[in-house]
């Protein structure tokens, strides 16, 4: 059982994933890895700032993944928005950037974890575990950076 099975059986159901990427592919691509796995479900999917408001109301996740880069905002305004809308919302940066200063930002807006796209399939995943359990995730090498 991986950790993240376990945290779901604590709650008996499955973790509620909202992506909120600019990029058609991405998400898509995000989806079907994260889809494989029984005690994860994407309940909602956007590339815009507004819309993804919207759908975090309705939705109600439990982890946003987020891009830095999202129609109308930038990835940690989104980040900023979220937590101030729902606070137990857990905000994962999912990205292409590995620039220091985008760490910075995304970090300082509230974001939990900054995970970079081109990073094993297994590092999302523990990222969402480590969020999971209260924890703040980077990707190796970039703490070094920040």
């Amino acid at each position: 059982m991986t950790n993240i099975e376990s945290e779901v059986t604590k709650s008996t159901e499955a973790i509620r994933l909202l992506l909120v990427d600019i990029h058609a592919v991405s998400r898509t691509s995000s989806r079907q890895l994260l889809d494989t796995f029984p005690e994860l479900n994407v309940v909602g999917e956007t590339s815009d700032f507004k819309e993804a408001m919207a759908l975090l109301d309705d939705l109600k996740p439990d982890i946003v993944l987020i891009s830095m880069r999202v129609q109308g905002a930038t990835g940690p305004e989104v980040a900023r928005a979220i937590l101030k809308v729902r606070p137990s919302t857990k905000v994962v940066v999912l990205t292409l950037f590995d620039d220091p200063e985008y760490v910075r930002s995304a970090m300082e807006a509230g974001a939990h974890a900054y995970v970079l796209k081109q990073e094993p399939a297994a590092r999302i995943l523990e990222a969402i575990d480590r969020v999971l359990r209260g924890e703040i995730y980077l990707s190796p090498g970039l703490g070094q950076q920040i």
